[in-house]
């Protein structure tokens, strides 16, 4: 395709005086046509892509197509081709002339808007959001920063305001949730919206809590949900086979909207999405047909009903209290063994109880070491290092493991994809290790995985450890030094209507994303993360969902690529919350609370002699393009180490923030420190941008590009003030 491009641009064109010089100051009307270009040579624009459906894909322009001139306009820049069509309105429409295969044509194409360009996003009709109450957040971090820009630049907040309130209104609303929606209406109350997502799951205590916080910042209502009989807690096995029965007639349910063919179709149709998703970072970078085949899988996952999931899986999330934990094992435990012939193949142990269902075996697992090496719908394992080769054979799937240091292996673990997948493990030191959609994630489900105690290492791949499309995936550890390793899409992410969160409540933990998927930038040695607090939507085809990373304690480390530690990209939010500790924070481009196109990244570190480093630009708080970056340092002696537009920085109609509230601290940066760069992708939103550093440590701090104890204001907008 190269060698085509570079013939492409080397084909003799009309001469120029056939055409007029692009005027300066055209009108702006919005017009889109749903093409892509790059350009080759000095006035060589190429066609690199061409929307599906698009009217750009009905005029029948192609990739490859060397764009001469819109109208009477020659075009020899991207930016001069975006705004000759950008003077166009909606429902216009205009000429195009072009070279294919050295010979010119014109091509007549419609006008269309965003809205139109991206109809999938819109097909549905989504109601306005139902904003919830965020209240204020401990720190002062909102209150200042308004305090300032008032003071400094009133009227640069209502201008940025009203651009992003723009940008919220131009897509549809289908899957877009309120939290996203009220982030990018209210700006500077970012920082609280996302610090009372992350308090409402480090203050849930049951599974239970952590499913209904979940589903509340999903916009679903289970206040009716039935999970209790009016006689009381029930024990045993006939219980667990009950709320078993139960929940798996809720996840059918939930796809009563589709038929059997296209419910059997979400497995691979999800895992064909997201491997194009993470090698291309579009969903349609492939050809016709399989842009049409990822787009058939959206809307399937969109008539699912997430709600019922939601039912079914609170039924057995029972089973994750510790009540009702020691309830089942009382019972249990005086099981006599049952001989190798009552069980299924591919199983080695000793074994207390097995019953092939209608949903799949339920097995009982002794004290001592057992192998899982076939599916089951539900596991109750008393003791012992096990190993599990995870094998998906059923929609809903439970496995509770009492003690012993486990492995965990294969396809599979505490994956809810289509259905609901639980694994609770209560003690031992254990391995989780496996593919994609797994290890707490989910796609039109719900994945939750629990571990208690020990000192564990997850090895995931794509979208994994706690990641969700559609649904919620949960990555829960109540304690120990963990460690955590994932491809993409991984450790918190929130991807299309859907919540991922990964909650570790204490211990000296070590995350690390990113490794195997090259940057899209072409940086070397240098990769995509997606991770550690990550929300993200596919662009002009889903917005984002909300992804959580949670750490309750101890002195972390945590290493991304592109993209990592509380990041957000189109209509997505993504947060990471560190409530105490000596941390480190080591990323790349777009890291440690920013965002980029729509959307809202927050990076909250509560307490301790913090570490943050970017390697390359737009980190720190940095806000791109109609997006807003947030990092909120509440104490401590930090050091912050960034390149370009960090610390405070904002382009493209954006806001950044960077507020450290006490101790010593040191920052380093080429550009930023309370900097606001260029507007220049979209003059029509008349707004600047709007990047804010606010140190309140006093006079023990150190600049390379500010000075301390002082404020500054500088065009673009930027916001400095250190007291």
């Amino acid at each position: 395709m190269i060698a085509v491009l570079l013939l492409a641009a080397l084909c003799p064109s009309l001469a120029d005086s056939q055409y007029l010089a692009l005027p300066s100051d055209l009108p702006v009307r919005d017009g889109v046509l749903g093409l892509r270009t790059q350009t080759l040579t000095a006035d060589s624009l190429i066609v690199d892509k061409v929307l599906l459906h698009s009217p750009a894909h009905r005029a029948g322009i192609r990739r490859g197509d060397r764009l001469i001139a819109v109208g009477p306009y020659r075009v020899r820049t991207t930016d001069e081709l975006a705004r000759s069509i950008a003077s166009h309105a909606p429902g216009d429409t205009l000429t195009l002339t072009l070279e294919r295969n050295g010979r010119t044509a014109q091509r007549q194409c419609a006008v269309t808007n965003i809205a139109q360009l991206y109809y999938l996003m819109g097909e549905e009709g989504g109601a306005p959001a139902t904003y919830k109450d965020y209240p204020p957040a401990v720190a002062a971090d909102e209150s200042t920063a308004r305090t300032l820009v008032r003071r400094l630049s009133a009227s640069a907040l209502d201008s940025l305001r009203d651009a992003l309130v723009f940008e919220t209104e131009r897509y549809g609303r289908d899957d877009r949730l309120a939290a996203v929606d009220l982030a990018l209406r209210a700006p500077l109350a970012s920082g609280r919206i996302a610090s009372n997502l992350l308090d409402d799951f480090s203050t849930a205590t049951s599974l239970r809590d952590h499913l209904k916080t979940a589903a509340y910042h999903l916009d679903l209502n289970l206040e009716t949900v039935e999970t209790e009989s009016s006689t009381g807690i029930r024990a045993g096995i006939p219980a667990l086979i009950d709320a078993w029965g139960t929940a798996a007639a809720k996840v059918d349910s939930a796809f009563a909207s589709l038929t059997p063919a296209d419910r059997a179709n979400l497995r691979p149709g999800a895992a064909a999405l997201l491997q194009r998703f993470g090698a291309t970072f579009y969903i349609d970078e492939g050809d016709s047909s399989e842009t049409a085949a990822h787009i058939h899988t959206l809307r399937l996952a969109k008539k699912v009903d997430i709600a019922s999931i939601f039912h079914g899986a609170m039924h057995l999330a029972h089973f994750a209290d510790p009540d009702r934990l020691d309830l089942l094992a009382a019972q249990i435990h005086d099981l006599s063994p049952i001989p190798a012939s009552a069980l299924p193949q591919g199983l080695r142990g000793s074994f207390l109880y097995a019953d092939s269902t209608g949903l799949g075996w339920l097995l009982v697992g002794d004290t001592g070491p057992n192998f899982y090496g076939s599916g089951a719908g539900v596991i109750v394992d008393l003791g012992g290092d096990d190993t599990y080769l995870h094998r998906p054979t059923a929609p809903t799937t439970l496995i509770i493991d009492y003690q012993g240091d486990d492995r965990h292996i294969g396809g599979g673990v505490a994956s809810g994809i289509a259905g609901i997948g639980l694994v609770v493990d209560l003690t031992g030191n254990d391995l989780y290790h496996s593919r994609s959609l797994a290890l707490g994630a989910a796609f039109c489900g719900i994945g939750v995985l629990w571990d208690h105690s020990g000192d564990d290492i997850y090895l995931g791949g794509l979208g994994s450890q706690g990641a969700a499309f559609f649904g919620a995936g949960l990555l829960l550890d109540d304690g120990g030094d963990d460690a955590y390793a994932a491809d993409l899409f991984a450790q918190g992410f929130g991807g299309s209507r859907g919540l991922g969160l990964l909650s570790d409540r204490g211990g000296t933990d070590r995350y690390f994303a990113g490794g195997r998927v090259p940057s899209a930038y072409g940086t070397p040695n240098t990769y995509a993360g997606w991770a550690q607090g990550a929300g993200c939507g596919f662009r002009g085809y889903g917005p984002g969902g909300i992804g959580l990373l949670v750490d309750g304690g101890g002195d972390d480390d945590y290493q991304g690529g592109d993209f990592a530690q509380g990041v957000g990209y189109f209509f997505g939010l993504g947060a990471l919350g560190d409530l105490s500790g000596n941390d480190r924070y080591r990323g790349s481009r777009y890291a440690q609370g920013t965002a980029a196109h729509q959307a809202v990244g927050v990076l909250i570190d509560r307490s301790g002699d913090d570490r943050y480093s970017a390697k390359i630009a737009a980190s720190q708080g940095a806000g791109w393009d109609a997006a807003i970056g947030y990092l909120a340092d509440w104490g401590g002696n930090d050091r912050y180490d960034a390149r370009h537009l960090s610390q405070g920085a904002a382009a493209m109609n954006g806001l950044g923030l960077l507020f450290d509230g006490d101790g010593a601290d040191t920052y380093s940066a080429q550009s930023g420190q309370g900097f606001g760069d260029e507007t220049a992708y979209w003059p029509q939103r008349q707004a600047p941008n709007l990047g804010v550093l606010i140190d309140r440590g006093g006079d023990r701090d150190i600049y390379n590009l500010r000075k301390n104890e002082a404020d500054a204001r500088d065009a673009g907008i930027g916001l400095f003030s250190d007291r």
